[in-house]
């Protein structure tokens, strides 16, 4: 039987995570998690965006979940279950849109993320607050009563102050290959509507932009000397 035609779609916008790893996060270099597993919430930002005719620009998504062991070697023994918030303020179109590409159905590096998700244990739609400087200074999450993730730049005494700490061709971007992390600082990280295994605290962060099309496609990002290389 031949494969349904994916839709037309295209996403660009903004991501971070805020997880239990300790900084930086060694599964944005396609290490096993610090401490063997990783709980996590993620966040995207949609700038513009969609879906054939159904406009997705200003919508956000949320996923809470966790993963055990590494997910980019192809472990067989590796899971990931996870749970989305979609911004309420989707139409019926619009919601209908998300869900098929942040579960896989229509391709592109969605689609390969979500041929890890081991268990996908529901998905419920909430006001999405995203606030991030222009700057990167810091970037927020919320959804009142269920998420608080706050996140401030990476610095530290050698820093210059004026530049962000950044990671330049991640081998386990979350995002997909060719964008550079901004590495943060977690500040707050309270989430609920997943049932974590164990107590989730905040230890990383970092902030990605995405550029997703069906095909999988990505612009190539052209690396400035404005930022500082984390762990070369």
């Amino acid at each position: 039987m031949a494969a349904t035609p994916k839709a037309d779609w295209h996403l660009r916008g903004e991501w971070f995570d805020v997880c239990s790893c300790k900084l930086p996060c060694p599964c944005s270099f396609a290490q096993e998690p610090t401490h063997g597993d990783c709980l996590f919430t993620l966040v995207w930002q949609v700038h513009e965006g969609h879906y054939g005719t159904t406009d997705l620009s200003g919508l956000g998504v949320v996923a809470l979940g966790e993963f055990a062991g590494n997910m980019w070697i192809g472990d067989p023994d590796a899971t990931m279950k996870l749970m989305f918030y979609i911004d309420e303020k989707a139409d019926a179109d619009q919601r209908a849109a998300l869900e098929r590409i942040f579960r896989g159905d229509e391709g592109g590096w969605p689609g390969e993320f979500g041929s890890l998700i081991s268990e996908l244990r529901g998905i419920e739609y909430a006001p999405i607050n995203f606030a991030a400087a222009d700057d990167l200074a810091y970037w927020r999450a919320e959804i009142p009563g269920k998420v608080d993730v706050r996140v401030d730049a990476l610095t530290g005494p050698t820093a210059d102050p004026n530049r962000r700490v950044t990671t330049v061709n991640a081998p386990g971007a979350e995002v997909g290959p060719g964008q550079v992390a901004t590495w943060g600082v977690v500040k707050k990280a309270d989430a609920v509507g997943f049932d974590f295994s164990h107590e989730y605290l905040g230890a990383s962060s970092k902030h990605f932009p995405f550029d997703w099309r069906p095909d999988g496609t990505m612009p190539v990002v052209e690396v400035t000397a404005g930022g500082t290389c984390c762990c070369n």
